[in-house]
């Protein structure tokens, strides 16, 4: 259960962020603030924010980035639909909220095109040796 959220393009002179939703069905509170470790609920720009509870659904999202004084550099608020087990980032600037994709490696990809053209070169050595040999 729960989310991630993080943040991009944030415009000078920001330093922090906060986030705050309710949702439409029990207009209870989820923010950053509830993460007690943090100073007025603020985050770093490279931190994400960890939501161990059940994602809100649809609500609006009140988010904004601060400067190092606490001033607000930018604040939006939109409605987003925020679900369980999923990694969001909030982009500044165009004031939009998206799912985070993971990065794939091409590694594994990588090692079986690179067998299979071994395998391929190897069959065809194969096959020449046994031309010449007729």
């Amino acid at each position: 259960m729960g989310f991630t959220l993080g943040v991009e393009n944030a415009p000078s002179p920001a330093t922090q962020w906060g986030a705050y939703c309710n949702s439409d069905t029990t207009l209870q509170p989820n923010s950053v603030q509830e993460q007690p470790t943090k100073p007025y609920g603020l985050l770093p720009l490279e931190e994400r924010w960890v939501c161990v509870d059940p994602a809100p659904g649809e609500n609006w999202l009140d988010i904004g980035c601060f400067d190092p004084q606490g001033y607000t550099v930018q604040e939006s608020v939109v409605s987003v639909t925020i679900l369980d087990d999923r990694d969001y980032i909030f982009d500044f600037a165009t004031e939009t909220l998206t799912e985070a994709i993971p990065a794939v490696s091409f590694l594994p990809l990588v090692i079986i095109g690179g067998l299979g053209v071994l395998g391929i070169g190897a069959a065809a050595t194969v096959a020449l040796a046994a031309v010449k040999r007729e």
